[in-house]
Protein backbone atom coordinates (compact mmCIF):
# COMPACT_ATOMS: atom_id res chain seq x y z
CA UNK A 1 0.00 0.00 0.00
CA UNK A 2 3.06 2.39 1.17
CA UNK A 3 4.64 1.63 -2.26
CA UNK A 4 1.77 3.17 -4.16
CA UNK A 5 1.32 5.40 -2.81
CA UNK A 6 4.79 6.97 -3.22
CA UNK A 7 4.09 5.53 -7.05
CA UNK A 8 0.87 7.65 -7.41
CA UNK A 9 2.45 10.57 -5.70
CA UNK A 10 5.59 10.50 -7.94
CA UNK A 11 3.27 10.72 -11.21
CA UNK A 12 1.19 13.36 -10.21
CA UNK A 13 3.35 15.53 -11.34
CA UNK A 14 0.79 18.39 -11.05
CA UNK A 15 0.12 18.40 -7.33
CA UNK A 16 3.92 17.51 -6.56
CA UNK A 17 4.86 20.65 -8.61
CA UNK A 18 2.03 22.37 -6.46
CA UNK A 19 3.06 21.08 -3.33
CA UNK A 20 6.91 22.39 -3.98
CA UNK A 21 5.81 25.34 -4.75
CA UNK A 22 4.03 25.76 -1.27
CA UNK A 23 6.93 23.61 0.52
CA UNK A 24 9.60 26.45 -1.37
CA UNK A 25 7.29 29.56 -0.63
CA UNK A 26 7.57 29.08 3.54
CA UNK A 27 11.40 27.93 2.91
CA UNK A 28 12.89 31.17 4.88
CA UNK A 29 16.28 30.01 4.55
CA UNK A 30 17.34 29.69 0.94
CA UNK A 31 20.74 29.84 -1.64
CA UNK A 32 19.66 30.60 -4.77
CA UNK A 33 23.00 30.25 -5.91
CA UNK A 34 23.49 26.25 -5.14
CA UNK A 35 19.64 25.63 -6.42
CA UNK A 36 19.61 21.73 -6.99
CA UNK A 37 16.42 21.60 -8.62
CA UNK A 38 17.34 24.23 -11.22
CA UNK A 39 20.79 22.65 -11.99
CA UNK A 40 18.98 19.47 -12.88
CA UNK A 41 16.27 21.18 -15.36
CA UNK A 42 19.46 22.98 -16.72
CA UNK A 43 21.56 19.32 -17.18
CA UNK A 44 18.79 17.89 -18.41
CA UNK A 45 17.13 20.07 -20.90
CA UNK A 46 19.13 23.30 -20.72
CA UNK A 47 16.55 25.41 -22.52
CA UNK A 48 15.15 27.23 -18.98
CA UNK A 49 11.52 25.69 -19.46
CA UNK A 50 9.39 24.20 -16.49
CA UNK A 51 6.24 23.00 -18.47
CA UNK A 52 4.99 20.23 -19.73
CA UNK A 53 6.00 20.47 -23.15
CA UNK A 54 3.54 20.25 -26.60
CA UNK A 55 3.75 17.19 -28.92
CA UNK A 56 3.00 17.21 -32.54
CA UNK A 57 2.70 14.21 -33.98
CA UNK A 58 1.81 12.60 -31.13
CA UNK A 59 4.08 9.75 -30.09
CA UNK A 60 2.39 6.15 -30.13
CA UNK A 61 4.19 4.97 -27.08
CA UNK A 62 6.57 6.61 -24.22
CA UNK A 63 9.34 4.90 -25.26
CA UNK A 64 9.29 6.76 -28.41
CA UNK A 65 10.54 9.52 -26.55
CA UNK A 66 14.03 10.61 -25.96
CA UNK A 67 15.34 13.45 -24.53
CA UNK A 68 15.89 15.30 -27.37
CA UNK A 69 11.96 14.88 -28.31
CA UNK A 70 11.48 16.05 -24.52
CA UNK A 71 13.22 19.40 -26.01
CA UNK A 72 11.86 19.72 -28.68
CA UNK A 73 8.02 19.18 -27.18
CA UNK A 74 9.23 22.32 -24.57
CA UNK A 75 10.19 24.62 -27.34
CA UNK A 76 7.07 24.08 -29.53
CA UNK A 77 4.99 24.68 -26.39
CA UNK A 78 6.68 28.14 -26.12
CA UNK A 79 5.88 28.33 -30.16
CA UNK A 80 1.81 28.18 -28.91
CA UNK A 81 2.05 30.99 -26.80
CA UNK A 82 4.44 33.67 -28.79
CA UNK A 83 2.96 32.97 -32.21
CA UNK A 84 -0.04 34.29 -30.51
CA UNK A 85 1.75 37.52 -29.31
CA UNK A 86 2.18 40.60 -32.06
CA UNK A 87 5.79 42.30 -32.37
CA UNK A 88 6.29 45.22 -30.02
CA UNK A 89 3.50 43.97 -27.60
CA UNK A 90 4.79 44.82 -24.04
CA UNK A 91 3.89 41.55 -22.23
CA UNK A 92 4.05 40.09 -18.80
CA UNK A 93 4.25 36.80 -17.52
CA UNK A 94 2.83 35.52 -14.60
CA UNK A 95 4.81 32.24 -12.90
CA UNK A 96 7.57 32.67 -15.68
CA UNK A 97 9.69 30.00 -14.02
CA UNK A 98 13.71 29.74 -15.35
CA UNK A 99 12.95 32.60 -18.32
CA UNK A 100 12.72 30.87 -21.44
CA UNK A 101 9.53 31.70 -22.50
CA UNK A 102 10.06 35.87 -21.55
CA UNK A 103 13.90 34.96 -23.46
CA UNK A 104 12.09 33.99 -26.30
CA UNK A 105 9.44 36.74 -26.38
CA UNK A 106 12.28 39.27 -25.72
CA UNK A 107 14.36 37.83 -29.05
CA UNK A 108 11.31 38.41 -30.82
CA UNK A 109 11.42 42.20 -30.28
CA UNK A 110 8.82 42.04 -27.54
CA UNK A 111 9.22 44.34 -24.12
CA UNK A 112 8.89 41.66 -21.44
CA UNK A 113 8.43 41.36 -17.65
CA UNK A 114 8.17 38.12 -15.41
CA UNK A 115 6.46 37.55 -12.04
CA UNK A 116 7.76 34.61 -10.02
CA UNK A 117 7.75 34.37 -5.86
CA UNK A 118 10.84 31.97 -6.31
CA UNK A 119 14.23 33.53 -5.50
CA UNK A 120 16.06 31.26 -6.78
CA UNK A 121 14.16 31.42 -10.31
CA UNK A 122 14.53 35.32 -10.30
CA UNK A 123 18.54 34.79 -9.34
CA UNK A 124 18.83 32.40 -12.55
CA UNK A 125 16.54 34.94 -15.03
CA UNK A 126 18.91 37.99 -13.86
CA UNK A 127 22.00 36.04 -14.11
CA UNK A 128 21.13 35.23 -17.79
CA UNK A 129 18.86 38.20 -19.16
CA UNK A 130 20.13 41.19 -16.59
CA UNK A 131 17.36 43.30 -18.69
CA UNK A 132 14.44 41.61 -18.02
CA UNK A 133 12.01 43.44 -15.63
CA UNK A 134 10.96 40.85 -12.75
CA UNK A 135 8.79 41.46 -9.72
CA UNK A 136 9.73 38.32 -7.05
CA UNK A 137 6.02 37.61 -5.66
CA UNK A 138 3.25 36.07 -6.06
CA UNK A 139 -0.17 37.22 -8.78
CA UNK A 140 -2.30 38.18 -5.52
CA UNK A 141 0.89 40.26 -3.92
CA UNK A 142 1.49 42.19 -7.20
CA UNK A 143 1.46 45.92 -7.39
CA UNK A 144 -0.17 46.08 -10.43
CA UNK A 145 0.00 50.04 -10.18
CA UNK A 146 4.03 50.03 -10.15
CA UNK A 147 3.98 47.07 -12.95
CA UNK A 148 1.76 49.05 -15.31
CA UNK A 149 -0.67 47.78 -18.14
CA UNK A 150 0.17 45.68 -20.82
CA UNK A 151 -0.82 44.33 -24.05
CA UNK A 152 -0.67 40.71 -23.26
CA UNK A 153 -0.62 38.97 -19.87
CA UNK A 154 0.71 35.15 -20.09
CA UNK A 155 -0.11 32.17 -17.56
CA UNK A 156 1.31 29.07 -18.88
CA UNK A 157 0.69 26.47 -16.42
CA UNK A 158 0.72 28.77 -12.98
CA UNK A 159 -2.83 30.35 -12.70
CA UNK A 160 -4.18 26.88 -10.84
CA UNK A 161 -2.03 28.06 -8.03
CA UNK A 162 -3.50 31.37 -8.10
CA UNK A 163 -6.83 32.30 -6.09
CA UNK A 164 -9.72 32.01 -8.68
CA UNK A 165 -11.41 36.01 -8.32
CA UNK A 166 -8.33 37.86 -7.12
CA UNK A 167 -6.03 36.29 -9.68
CA UNK A 168 -8.48 37.39 -12.97
CA UNK A 169 -8.99 41.10 -11.03
CA UNK A 170 -5.58 41.33 -11.13
CA UNK A 171 -5.37 40.11 -14.38
CA UNK A 172 -7.55 42.67 -15.50
CA UNK A 173 -6.08 45.62 -14.12
CA UNK A 174 -2.71 44.43 -16.06
CA UNK A 175 -4.10 43.99 -19.40
CA UNK A 176 -4.74 47.38 -21.48
CA UNK A 177 -8.32 48.54 -22.87
CA UNK A 178 -7.68 45.85 -25.78
CA UNK A 179 -5.34 43.35 -24.05
CA UNK A 180 -5.14 39.64 -23.92
CA UNK A 181 -4.80 37.38 -21.62
CA UNK A 182 -2.93 34.33 -22.86
CA UNK A 183 -3.56 31.40 -20.94
CA UNK A 184 -2.12 27.43 -21.15
CA UNK A 185 -3.50 25.35 -17.92
CA UNK A 186 -4.66 22.27 -16.08
CA UNK A 187 -8.14 22.66 -15.19
CA UNK A 188 -10.59 19.95 -13.39
CA UNK A 189 -13.62 18.94 -15.23
CA UNK A 190 -14.93 16.98 -11.99
CA UNK A 191 -14.42 18.53 -9.09
CA UNK A 192 -14.21 14.91 -7.15
CA UNK A 193 -11.41 13.92 -8.71
CA UNK A 194 -8.71 12.55 -6.90
CA UNK A 195 -6.10 15.45 -7.99
CA UNK A 196 -7.26 18.47 -6.32
CA UNK A 197 -4.61 20.62 -8.29
CA UNK A 198 -5.87 23.37 -10.58
CA UNK A 199 -9.55 25.19 -10.81
CA UNK A 200 -12.25 23.44 -11.81
CA UNK A 201 -12.73 24.65 -15.29
CA UNK A 202 -16.89 25.63 -15.43
CA UNK A 203 -16.11 27.77 -12.04
CA UNK A 204 -13.44 29.43 -13.68
CA UNK A 205 -15.52 30.05 -17.20
CA UNK A 206 -18.15 31.79 -14.83
CA UNK A 207 -15.51 33.99 -13.14
CA UNK A 208 -14.78 35.07 -16.53
CA UNK A 209 -17.98 35.73 -17.81
CA UNK A 210 -18.52 37.58 -14.17
CA UNK A 211 -15.32 39.41 -15.22
CA UNK A 212 -16.64 41.10 -18.64
CA UNK A 213 -13.96 38.96 -19.98
CA UNK A 214 -14.54 37.54 -23.31
CA UNK A 215 -12.89 34.06 -24.70
CA UNK A 216 -11.77 34.32 -28.20
CA UNK A 217 -10.06 31.07 -28.79
CA UNK A 218 -10.13 27.85 -27.07
CA UNK A 219 -7.95 24.88 -27.89
CA UNK A 220 -7.75 21.40 -26.17
CA UNK A 221 -3.66 20.61 -26.52
CA UNK A 222 -4.68 17.51 -23.81
CA UNK A 223 -3.49 14.68 -25.70
CA UNK A 224 -0.22 16.85 -26.81
CA UNK A 225 0.70 17.09 -23.43
CA UNK A 226 -0.05 13.63 -22.24
CA UNK A 227 2.66 11.59 -24.07
CA UNK A 228 5.25 13.75 -21.02
CA UNK A 229 3.02 12.36 -18.69
CA UNK A 230 3.01 9.04 -20.43
CA UNK A 231 6.36 9.07 -20.11
CA UNK A 232 7.27 10.12 -16.76
CA UNK A 233 5.14 7.25 -15.47
CA UNK A 234 7.16 5.05 -17.73
CA UNK A 235 10.31 6.48 -15.97
CA UNK A 236 8.98 6.13 -12.62
CA UNK A 237 8.02 2.56 -13.06
CA UNK A 238 11.02 1.16 -15.27
CA UNK A 239 13.34 3.22 -13.30
CA UNK A 240 12.50 5.44 -10.43
CA UNK A 241 10.77 2.74 -8.53
CA UNK A 242 13.33 -0.33 -8.94
CA UNK A 243 15.83 2.39 -7.91
CA UNK A 244 14.37 3.08 -4.76
CA UNK A 245 13.22 -0.39 -3.98
CA UNK A 246 16.99 -1.28 -4.61
CA UNK A 247 18.52 1.69 -2.23
CA UNK A 248 16.04 0.71 1.11
CA UNK A 249 17.17 -3.32 0.65
CA UNK A 250 20.66 -2.72 0.56
CA UNK A 251 20.06 -0.18 3.26
CA UNK A 252 18.28 -2.52 5.60
CA UNK A 253 20.90 -5.56 4.26
CA UNK A 254 23.63 -3.37 5.76
CA UNK A 255 21.56 -2.18 9.28
CA UNK A 256 20.29 -5.45 10.64
CA UNK A 257 19.00 -4.29 13.64
CA UNK A 258 17.29 -1.21 11.73
CA UNK A 259 15.84 -3.81 9.22
CA UNK A 260 14.08 -5.73 12.55
CA UNK A 261 12.67 -2.47 13.43
CA UNK A 262 10.97 -0.61 10.47
CA UNK A 263 11.52 -3.15 7.18
CA UNK A 264 8.11 -4.49 5.92
CA UNK A 265 7.10 -7.87 6.66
Amino acid sequence: MASNSIFLRLINLPAMIKHLWVKRGKNIVHDPSNDLELALYDTLFGNNFLHYGYFEPIPKSPDDISISDLKRAMDDYANLLTKRTKPKDRIIEIGCGMGGLLAKLDANGNDVSGVTPDLSQVKHIEKNWSHIELYNCTLEALDTEKAGTFDVVINSESFQYADLEIGIDQVKKLMKKNGRWIMSDYFLLNPKTHNKSGHILSKFEQAIEKANLEIVERIDITDNVLPTLRYAHMMATKFALPIVDFSIKKFFLRHSFLEYLFAPK
